[in-house]
């Protein structure tokens, strides 16, 4: 018997081996890489990331500090954040601590008050936009065990006998910081650091035992192992670690801030103001976020503690180049009523004299104080990034903690709104920029169906008027829409206006539900748009995905690159591809001869030809295996590759919270002959393959970052299925062991008795 299975086994691994060598050596379509071939320069800033407020990705996320609505500011003394159990207590504004913010907390305690900060709590059920209320009332600080924490905070006596007790509200947590108010006549800021005893979701609490009425102002709570903290550059802020770690990864080559909708700033009177977000944090001012009005739940403020300098500070410490967006004056809620206006403008329904008096109330007037002012302000903000300390912003900057320049070279001018308001106020502002600051490259956003005909009359501006202008792109594609983007860039004029992808993503619909639409299908489907991007990187010179955060039950979109909750993050299927494709570019493109489209084939092939790589990406959009040959010529004698790949069974496979991760790359290695291999394209992948040659320096390869163990997705519905098999088997079970049972009854019923029988 034991032959018997030793002989089976034998055969069946005769048989394995068999069908892979079979799979890996049969032939398929032929790709050629030849040094032939090799075509225009990549853009050297091809990938980066844009950062914006929204979903709590900077408040909330990558902003260091724990503590929502810190400065009491929101809604002019809104208590939202904030659980207090005291007397008597209010917000504020006689006699603040300074004039940009006025508003603080008043408290009055006989015998103890508390009172607790909840952070940026979640606000919906998971994988709804059902508003629960019981999320956001429930201390959402994520606490991590031996972690040390900086509490500082601004004390004012007014008549209070005590103390004040301030410790990290979570189950197991022990430590507690007391002090007194005796002396505190005057604004005085109180700092300690306290530890953490467990990892765990909580709250900020500060208790007051004694009588008598104490103020407080610009509460925060800071994890000391946060990036920059007391650094010498970062001067007043920080942000957190692991956020920057996983941007890291990324290697963006641009990051582009502080986001399309914030940097309007809240109409034309009200402007966005970078000076705003710059020196000592309590001095700050802050202003309202356009994403957070109230509705759905979500409510907040731009705190600004990640303010300009501290963008600057990111892109430096990253490597990347700075591209800040400036409003062209316009006031972006108006945008609706705008093109209403517009319209009734060009069919006859306004005069001129009407026409204009709009425009001049819906954005700053060119040639009026209020625009030269703003104008100025424009001009400022390229001085404090570029300029010496010896000019009025660059002695600012070394004040802020940096002396060096940032060498920032652009600066994007408004987005989302487009017509004759936009290029009246454009022209002004790029005419300011070129005239004080010729250097710096200007990139014109105007809002345009991308493929209509207004978008073609921009373009043409552009090469007739302003043609060292970069256009500005922004598309967020959904049911598969982005497959027919992959050749947008092919028929481009090569000497016109270059593009700067700002913004786009896709949704993958039909496919997953809120935070899980962020699946293998939407990487896949954006990895095969980005092929054609690769192809066309001479005229596409940067493309940043967003939205780039997004809190875990506090969305403002169902798609984004990296999902967090208070305790760690969720790299996405399109956050790998990101990465992916931004860490194998090479500098030069390898035209091909593929052309498999029409089998959901997708591929594009550069070569970095001081490090000797060439990169080819593949995309197989089928769910059927993909028999390829890759032909690699005039590049030498060329024997191995290495395949950075992501492949899935099912297209709602995604990676979600609670650590289960199901997606993410993988790598292999493969030997060629004679300068070919013959591969298998698994269906439903991503495929990064990287073929050394000449001197075959394998330690320039990009290596993967530590990930963690990959587990098997299941679909839902065998979620149900599975179970409902296991039942119908233990049934079935049940069922056969009564029968059996019943049958042997019945036998020993039918059974002869043995009474009466003679014993032998």
């Amino acid at each position: 018997m034991k032959k018997a299975v030793s002989l089976l086994l034998v055969i069946a691994i005769l048989i394995s081996v068999t069908v892979i060598a079979f799979a890996y050596s049969k032939t398929g379509e032929e790709l050629l890489i030849s040094n032939d071939n090799i075509s225009y320069n990549i853009s050297e800033n091809l990938y980066g990331v844009s950062l914006e407020d929204v979903s709590f990705a900077v408040d909330g996320g990558l902003n260091s500090n724990l503590v929502n609505n810190n400065s009491f500011e929101y809604g002019g003394g809104d208590l939202f954040a904030w659980n207090i159990d005291a007397a008597d207590y209010s917000v504020q504004s006689d006699d603040g601590l300074n004039k940009n913010n006025r508003n603080y907390l008043s408290v009055t305690v006989d015998g103890q008050g508390t009172i607790i900060n909840n952070g940026y709590t979640e606000i919906y059920d998971y994988k709804t936009y059902n508003i629960n209320e019981k999320k956001q009332n429930t201390p959402d600080m994520g606490f991590e065990k031996s972690e040390k924490y900086e509490f500082s905070a601004y004390f004012k006596n007014a008549g209070f006998k005590g103390d004040i007790i301030v410790s990290l509200k979570a189950k197991g947590n022990s430590e507690e910081y007391k002090f007194s108010l005796d002396g505190y006549d005057d604004w005085t800021k109180v700092i300690s650091q306290i530890q953490s005893d467990v990892t765990a979701d909580g709250g900020l609490s500060i208790r007051a035992e004694g009588i008598g009425t104490f103020l407080m102002d610009f509460v925060s709570l800071v994890p000391i192992e946060s990036h920059g903290f007391y650094s010498e550059e970062w001067k007043y802020s920080s942000v957190r670690e692991d956020f920057y770690g996983e941007l890291q990864e990324l290697s963006p080559k641009f990051i582009r801030f502080p986001g399309s909708l914030v940097s309007k700033g809240d109409g034309a009177e009200h402007l966005y103001n970078w000076k705003n977000t710059i020196g000592p944090l309590e001095e700050r001012p802050q202003t309202d976020n356009p994403w957070y009005d109230g509705e759905n739940g979500r409510r907040g403020v731009n705190s600004n503690t990640v303010g300009f300098y501290e963008y600057f500070m990111l892109c430096e410490d990253l490597g990347a180049a700075p591209i800040p967006a400036v409003s062209a004056g316009i006031n972006v809620r108006s945008r609706e009523d705008y093109e209403k206006m517009r319209v009734s403008y060009e069919n006859g329904d306004l005069t001129e004299k009407e026409w204009q008096a709009y425009l001049d109330k819906s954005a700053l007037k060119p040639g009026t104080d209020a625009w030269k002012s703003y104008v100025e302000d424009i001009l400022d903000l390229i001085e404090f990034a570029n300029s010496g300390i010896d000019s009025k912003w660059g002695a600012v900057r070394a004040e802020n903690g940096h002396i060096e320049p940032f060498y920032m070279n652009y600066i994007e001018i408004d987005s989302e709104i487009g017509g004759d308001i936009y290029w009246r106020n454009f022209d002004g502002i790029y005419k300011a920029i070129k005239k004080a600051f010729p250097q710096i490259t200007v990139i014109a956003s105007p809002k345009a169906d991308i493929d209509g005909d207004e978008f073609k009359e921009i373009k043409s501006i552009l090469n007739s008027e302003y043609p060292d202008v970069i256009l500005g792109e922004s598309y967020f594609s959904e049911g598969g829409a982005l497959f027919g983007k992959t050749h947008r860039y092919d028929g481009y004029e090569r000497n016109g206006a270059k593009a700067f992808i700002g913004e786009w993503s896709v949704k993958s619909d039909g496919y997953g539900t809120v935070q899980t639409k962020n699946n293998i299908w939407s990487a896949i489907e954006e990895a095969a748009y980005l092929t054609g991007v690769e192809r066309n990187a001479d005229v596409v010179q940067m493309i940043s995905s967003a939205p780039l955060f997004a809190k875990v039950n506090a969305q403002c979109a169902d798609v984004n690159l990296i999902w967090f909750d208070s305790q760690g993050l969720v790299l996405t299927p399109d956050y790998y591809v990101q990465m992916l494709f931004a860490n194998n570019i090479g500098s030069k493109l390898i035209s091909s001869n593929l052309n498999m489209e029409d089998q959901g084939v997708y591929e594009s092939v550069t070569v970095d030809t001081n490090k000797q790589i060439i990169y080819v990406k593949l995309v197989n959009t089928q769910s059927k295996n993909v028999a390829l040959t890759l032909n690699v010529q005039g590049f030498g004698e060329v024997d191995s590759a290495f395949n950075q790949y992501m492949s899935e069974n099912f297209k709602a496979a995604c990676n979600e919270i609670n650590g289960r991760l199901h997606v993410a790359p993988s790598e292999r290695e493969y030997m060629l002959k004679n300068n070919k291999l013959n591969f298998m394209l698994e269906g439903l992948s991503v495929n990064v393959i990287r073929i050394p040659y000449g001197e075959k320096s394998e330690s320039a390869l990009y290596a993967l970052p530590k990930i963690g163990i990959i587990t098997p997705y299941i679909h839902p519905a065998f979620k149900v299925v599975i179970p409902c098999v296991i039942m119908l088997l233990l049934i079935i079970t049940v069922i056969a062991v009564l029968l059996n049972r019943h049958s042997l009854k019945k036998r020993e019923k039918k059974r002869p008795s043995d009474n009466g029988k003679k014993k032998k």
